[in-house]
């Protein structure tokens, strides 16, 4: 696209996510005008840095750029795209860029659910974020996420189980391994969704790109889902974006009315946060505008329509065959591992859990593995089904 070197200028110059750049583009009226604007002085107010970098940054600059991305596999897709998401075309100071691995044109036919939460969540926030989030995923449900530790990655990790669709937004550079721990998993979530930044390549993961990354994942969505929040918590400027957004904001409830690591959740709630005792809490929202777009057949549970309700009825399930031993009335599966299918540090990883759940720095030590292989390793495996995540970094077969 010819038009495409001057939208990566004009982010080049200005910075990512910089507003100045929509000034720019309402008074030229397009990328290549603004860009010349800009180049002859035209565009009054710019700021020393924006000034110098108007200088020294050329256009043929931009096309190196273009060409390095796609050597990497990575597309761009400025504002002006077809390819560009509706969704976050409406959002307040929309992404001037999208740099993309993977496709993105399914979102805005699709019910895309934005997770988020705590890199250190609590046992209770785990098994409901593996569950919420599991039966979201075999529904149907698109699940936007941050890539981060914790909450993030589960839902990510739920998609991919499930063999449905995920959208991870990163706070750097789409080639900036961060987290290390998730690095292996990139491509997966590519191949079956999209991997998207606006951040140019090569930029660091700084703490302020974060905040300015959540108006991203809030608008890609319908709704989002905050899963276990403190005060302070990253997941809150999310879900008061999402508000802003006119997006719908829905909460888990806490464990502990008084725990610290539940009071930015509280707070949502007493302002009007949907609470989610059950994925269902969320299908029912979305019902009536996707029912096309929901499987039914693919849940836990199975439910039929009744023409006198708007959402799913509870049917009996049919029983299941019995499998493996009964602890306390609740069935435990016994794991069977095919090693044919594992590498040699998968292999090794696997072996070591066979004699019980262990700590990611237990499995390092007894491996020989640094601790950031280790877990890339054990994200992989959960991936694929062989491992689990448990509360307190331990993890299991």
């Amino acid at each position: 696209m010819e038009n495409l070197k001057y939208w990566v200028w004009l982010t080049q110059v200005f910075g990512e996510g910089n507003k100045r750049i929509w000034d720019a583009l309402e008074k030229f009226k397009s990328a290549e005008k603004a860009f010349y604007a800009v180049l002859d002085g035209e565009f009054e107010g710019l700021s020393h840095a924006e000034r110098e970098n108007s200088k020294k940054i050329s256009l043929s600059n931009a096309e190196d750029l273009i060409e390095s991305c796609a050597k990497k596999g990575m597309k761009i897709i400025p504002f002006d795209s077809n390819a560009y998401p509706n969704r976050l075309k409406g959002i307040y100071n929309p992404p001037a860029i999208l740099f993309c691995m993977g496709d993105l044109s399914f979102v805005d036919n699709e019910i895309c659910l934005t997770v988020v939460g705590t890199r250190h969540p609590s046992a209770y926030s785990v098994r409901l974020a593996q569950k919420i989030c599991g039966e979201l995923a075999k529904v149907g449900v698109v699940l936007v996420s941050g890539f981060a530790l914790g909450i993030d990655s589960m839902a990510h990790q739920a998609a991919l189980k499930n063999h449905t669709r995920t959208i991870a937004v990163l706070g750097c550079g789409l080639d900036v391994d961060y987290p290390k721990e998730n690095s292996a998993v990139k491509k997966i979530i590519a191949k079956r969704g999209a991997v998207i930044s606006e951040f140019l390549p090569g930029t660091s993961p700084n703490g302020p790109n974060f905040p300015q990354r959540n108006r991203i994942l809030s608008g890609l969505s319908l709704g989002t889902l905050v899963v276990e929040a403190g005060e302070r918590s990253g997941a809150l400027i999310t879900a008061d974006l999402a508000l802003q957004q006119g997006r719908d904001v829905f909460c888990v409830p806490p464990a502990d009315l008084f725990d610290p690591r539940y009071a930015g959740a509280v707070k949502l709630l007493r302002d009007g946060a949907i609470p989610v005792f059950s994925h269902l809490d969320i299908i029912y929202e979305y019902y009536e505008n996707f029912a096309h777009k929901i499987n039914p057949e693919n849940n836990e549970e199975n439910y039929s329509f009744r023409e006198d309700s708007a959402v799913f009825e509870r049917e009996s399930p049919s029983p299941k065959k019995q499998t493996g031993f009964s602890f306390n009335g609740k069935e435990e599966k016994i794991p069977e591992i095919n090693f044919d299918t594992l590498d040699e540090r998968q292999t090794r990883i696997v072996k070591l859990l066979q004699n019980g759940a262990m700590l990611a720095d237990e499995i390092s030590a007894l491996s020989g593995m640094e601790a950031d292989e280790v877990l890339s390793v054990l994200t992989e495996l959960e991936i694929e089904g062989i491992v689990k995540s448990q509360a307190g970094n331990r993890y299991s077969l």
